[in-house]
């Protein structure tokens, strides 16, 4: 019997959006088995509804994204410096 396999496809893509002003809500579910998490402002939202692995995975990719940035930060500065 052959290991399960699990195909991905990744598109990367160089072109950011427009950065937009809003807030950000992240919540359960009634039952707390799923997490909500929300993204908008006062005329449009837009609700993803996510399992706990995917919420970690966000969550993970959000923490490294920041120290990154944070590290970015202060290279920049004491280059300014």
């Amino acid at each position: 019997m052959s290991e399960p396999a699990l195909d991905l496809e990744t598109v990367i893509s160089r072109e950011r959006p427009p950065a937009t002003s809003g807030s950000i809500q992240v919540d359960t579910v009634d039952d707390d088995t799923q997490v909500t998490l929300s993204f908008g402002d006062d005329r449009d939202v837009t609700y993803a509804v996510l399992s706990p692995t995917e919420a970690k995975t966000i969550a993970t990719a959000l923490e490294e994204a920041a120290v990154k940035a944070e590290a970015a930060a202060i290279v920049e500065e004491q280059a300014n410096e």
